[in-house]
């Protein structure tokens, strides 16, 4: 390995089934995979972006507010689908 070659970390997040496939169908809308929306993101944050700081700020108000706690139309789907059977 050269001094050159940049080595790389692997993140592992869990999400649901149904917003896996939202998150890759809407980054595939936008001809983007997920690694490259997610690196852009984080990228961002770490440039101190206004706008995603702006979100990783309200993120975290609402995590220790315990104020947001939405659920999203994916979550919503699943839940009515798993009720219902299927």
């Amino acid at each position: 390995m050269s001094s050159y070659d940049i080595q790389r970390k692997s993140i592992h997040i869990t999400v649901t089934d149904d917003m896996h496939s939202a998150f890759k169908g809407a980054c595939a809308r936008e001809r983007l995979t997920m690694q490259e929306f997610l690196e852009e993101c984080i990228s961002r944050l770490l440039d101190e972006d206004e706008d995603i700081v702006k979100v990783a700020k309200e993120i975290s108000k609402g995590k220790s507010d315990r104020t947001i706690k939405r659920i999203t139309q994916t979550d919503a789907d699943a839940v009515y689908r798993a009720i219902n059977g299927g």
